[in-house]
């Protein structure tokens, strides 16, 4: 029988080599104890307790440091005019808001260079990326929009994270000088170092602008770091199968039956199947696609409930519920009054510290 205090242990990482293999050998075979193993961790999750394992990518937040939160769409304008590429303003301005490209508090980072792209510009968007990889950016004519926290920049001395946009124009061995729309200037130098330290911030984002060619090097967001529970990987043979039928559906509109081997004037291929009957190559890339879709909508911070008679929602349901009422304890997650122990430090609440 495994009690609830080996249980928080091995979540913490702190049972030895024994009664890990306990746990381990009762989490295969215990349903129950597998739920509330997943209802531990997800809850942690969704309540305020940070997971240490994933580096969070801030892909939905808003590149808003300058007047007006329009860092983004200025940096575009800048790139527009730079390569002699005509535009009105007004119009500019209009079509990024219709498309939500640019809302009243900035550009979300993913709807960084979508005006250009109209445009006819090709942008490629990355995370982690090094400063390496702008100077080979810039060295190939390239335009190099960054994202950075424009909190670590000099003359800054706020401490929250600021998302900011701004175009490199030039890297040397000590400074890096931008087009910065908060400084109103056409260029200003920062020491290296100090980039680098607010670039990282936001995760080193950075978007390459060129001109169409056929010069492409895929670089998807790194998920090694996420870790997915039991009832999640589960998920993956649904999604897979439902993405193939998706597939099929379309192709069917378009005129597509099946043949022994892929002709396109005749528009036949041999996955024209149902999933089942797909070889295994085939059914691996449709798993691939759902597991990593799965993995990145938690990359992006954001968690999957099943809902139902399940001990997970119908907890979610209560916090939820009461979530006006909920206090933060000392390690930064959410309380309830119902509670005589932080579910994620372990505790013992002190309530007369909240009248």
């Amino acid at each position: 029988m495994i009690t609830e205090e080996l249980l928080a242990a091995f979540e913490e990482g702190k049972t030895n080599a024994e009664e890990t293999a306990l746990v381990l050998e009762y989490l295969a075979t215990d349903e129950s104890l597998q739920e509330e193993f997943i209802l531990s961790q997800q809850l942690d999750a969704m309540m305020g307790a940070d997971d240490e394992e994933t580096d969070f990518l801030p892909m939905a937040r808003m590149a808003a440091k300058s007047e007006g939160n329009l860092c983004d769409f200025q940096c575009e304008q800048f790139i527009l005019k730079r390569r002699k590429i005509e535009y009105n303003s007004d119009e500019l301005s209009e079509e990024a808001r219709n498309n939500s490209w640019l809302r009243e508090r900035g550009t979300p980072l993913h709807s960084v260079g979508r005006l250009l792209e109209q445009r006819g510009l090709i942008v490629m968007r990355s995370y982690g990326s090094s400063i390496d990889s702008v100077i080979r950016a810039l060295k190939a004519g390239h335009d190099a929009i960054v994202v950075v926290n424009s909190c670590r920049l000099p003359g800054n001395s706020e401490e929250e994270i600021a998302y900011h946009a701004a175009v490199v124009l030039d890297v040397n061995e000590e400074e890096v000088t931008l087009y910065d729309p908060a400084t109103g200037e056409e260029s200003t130098a920062y020491p290296k170092d100090h980039f680098i330290a607010a670039w990282n911030d936001a995760k080193a984002y950075l978007a390459r602008v060129k001109v169409p060619d056929l010069d492409y090097n895929p670089r998807p967001i790194d998920l090694e770091d996420v870790e997915l529970s039991t009832d999640l990987i589960e998920l993956r043979e649904a999604i897979a199968e439902n993405a193939h039928e998706v597939w099929a559906d379309q192709r069917q509109e378009e005129g597509w039956t099946y043949g022994p081997q892929r002709d396109d004037e005749k528009k036949e291929t041999p996955d024209m199947v149902p999933y089942s009957m797909l070889p295994y190559s085939e059914k691996e890339y449709d798993r691939r696609m759902a597991f990593d879709t799965i993995k990145l909508m938690k990359k992006l911070g954001y968690s999957i409930i099943k809902q139902g008679d399940t001990a997970l929602h119908n907890e979610l349901m209560r916090k939820l519920k009461n979530e006006g009422d909920a206090k933060v304890c000392e390690c930064g997650a959410s309380i309830f009054m119902d509670q005589i122990y932080c579910s994620h430090c372990g505790k013992k609440i002190d309530w007369k510290l909240f009248r």
